[in-house]
């Protein structure tokens, strides 16, 4: 009886050591908190951040908030588009992955930019070095988290343009200032060096049925026709520069069958 008496007493000792042993680790961890390090931004101060995510050194430092609770707040930020909070000793640190704009879009009135994802979100002070192209053309509802009709369509499209433009030459990338769909009817670009239109893609060449559905990036037809004409001009402008530079132009037109068709400036108006 004396040993049975001495086992469940040892045994409680044994617990209420290894507790205060564990209770004790984790007062030493959460006072242990000196430094908050934020890794990662470019655009964003850590003060804006925090600001957003309603934290502060003090905060964190205090272990008033779980590190899962911190990473949520900050994933919530618009430009962010990732985010991991961890700890190291006696720091916290907080790495972010901010959203790489792909284009900038417009409504008319505000301008935002769009990532791979096509989420919209606001230009800021910091974004003036960003050199994108435009999107324009698309409804005057267009806003973070609101699309009208046809802007998803137009983003997705336009996105397409981008990133094929960049596959076959960097230069003529480069040489894509605007992609307008202002014109039901077609997709207009504009050159970076002195606005010159390009007539681009025209939708009833593409089909003659007038189908809605021309106008969705994964119809096959519209695919083609914004291949062949990125070739076209992508040929035009080695050919261009040369002997003359592109200010020598009023438009271009790309419309017609194998054919890039331009009219000078020095030719009168009609």
């Amino acid at each position: 009886m004396k040993n049975w008496k001495i086992t469940i007493l040892f045994t409680v000792v044994i617990l209420f050591t290894f507790t205060s042993i564990v209770l004790s680790g984790l007062w030493k961890d959460k006072s242990t908190i000196r430094n908050v390090e934020l890794k990662g931004n470019i655009t964003l101060s850590k003060d804006e951040l925090f600001d957003f995510a309603r934290l502060n050194d003090s905060m964190i430092c205090s272990n008033s908030l779980s590190l899962d609770i911190i990473e949520t707040r900050i994933a919530k930020h618009p430009n962010i588009k990732k985010v991991v909070v961890l700890k190291d000793g006696a720091t916290v640190n907080i790495e972010i992955a901010e959203k790489n704009p792909f284009a900038a879009a417009t409504n008319g009135k505000e301008m935002f930019l769009v990532d791979e994802q096509l989420a919209l979100y606001p230009i800021k002070k910091e974004h003036t070095n960003i050199d994108v192209p435009v999107i324009s053309g698309l409804s005057g509802e267009l806003a973070a988290g609101v699309y009208g009709k046809d802007d998803l369509s137009y983003l997705k499209i336009a996105q397409y343009i981008i990133s094929q433009s960049i596959k076959i030459n960097k230069s003529l990338f480069n040489y894509i200032s605007e992609i307008n769909f202002g014109d039901s009817n077609s997709i207009i670009l504009v050159t970076s060096d002195d606005a010159t239109p390009v007539y681009f893609v025209d939708y009833a060449a593409i089909d003659s049925k007038g189908n809605s559905s021309i106008k969705d990036i994964n119809n096959t037809s519209l695919r083609r026709a914004i291949d062949k004409s990125l070739v076209q001009l992508n040929g035009f402008l080695k050919q261009v520069r040369v002997y003359r530079t592109m200010n020598s132009f009023r438009y271009i037109d790309l419309r017609y069958n194998d054919l890039v068709i331009v009219k000078n400036n020095n030719l009168p108006v009609e």
